[in-house]
């Protein structure tokens, strides 16, 4: 599937925003793939012998190479057309619970693949990879238990207290710490230790950057220690915690 990245995406066509009255279309097969964010309207796609609904605020995958038959209402998109490196076999919706945050992606790209300022070929698919994270992470999150679920909201709560640990953390929640460990680097592609420490190392940038003593950042950031804090920063960034604040900007 697309969004998995199995399948690269090797050329971004054009970016739309389309309008147009409802009625039914059939479809021939066409050089490019199609993602596209519904913003009003409905519509209801045959295609392999499968029938799939499409709702407002819905994402829809439609692979290149590919044959439909749609039946719409009056219709409001945003879509972008680009080429992959193979050919899906099978189109893809995705209904995710809060549409806002694709809105804004998709109409970003939009703007900036129209606009034709330097660089807006690379900042387009950089803007149509993050759409996929966003989808992946989103439907990610509704399928997985709630005990899990509970335990990353935990951690968010609470990483920045310096005794957290995965014993602790599992305990809480009523998980074996076996499990856990899997499932986060499953769908996190990280450990949960990884993932507290980039929690820790982000929000001490910001305190940096706001003018806090590196020794008070290391214990408000959960550290606990001017020293290993060092360590930790070297570690990952290669600075000292002083230039924490301008990594990566």
């Amino acid at each position: 599937m697309l969004y998995t990245g199995d399948n690269p995406i090797l050329k971004i066509v054009c970016v739309e925003h389309m309008r147009w009255k409802g009625g039914t279309f059939k479809v021939g097969p066409r050089r490019y793939s199609a993602l596209a964010f519904r913003i009003s309207g409905n519509a209801v796609i045959q295609s392999n012998g499968k029938e799939y609904i499409i709702n407002t605020n819905d994402v829809l995958y439609l692979p290149q190479k590919m044959e439909y038959t749609a039946e719409y209402t009056d219709t409001e998109m945003l879509v972008i057309h680009f080429i992959t490196a193979n050919n899906d076999s099978e189109l893809e919706v995705y209904s995710l619970q809060n549409g806002e945050q694709l809105y804004k992606l998709f109409l970003q790209a939009y703007l900036t693949w129209n606009n034709k300022e330097s660089g807006f070929a690379v900042y387009t698919m950089a803007l149509l990879y993050s759409i996929l994270g966003t989808i992946l992470e989103k439907e990610t999150k509704i399928n997985l238990p709630p005990y899990f679920l509970k335990a990353v909201s935990y951690i968010n709560a609470h990483y920045k207290e310096s005794n957290l640990s995965v014993d602790g953390i599992c305990t809480e929640v009523g998980i074996g710490t076996t499990a856990f460990r899997k499932l986060f680097k499953k769908h996190y592609q990280k450990t949960p230790v990884e993932y507290i420490t980039d929690l820790r190392l982000e929000y001490a940038r910001n305190l940096i950057s706001g003018g806090m003593t590196i020794e008070r950042v290391a214990y408000e950031s959960g550290f606990n220690d001017p020293k290993y804090f060092a360590r930790v920063v070297k570690k990952h960034f290669n600075c000292t915690p002083r230039d924490l604040k301008n990594y990566g900007r």
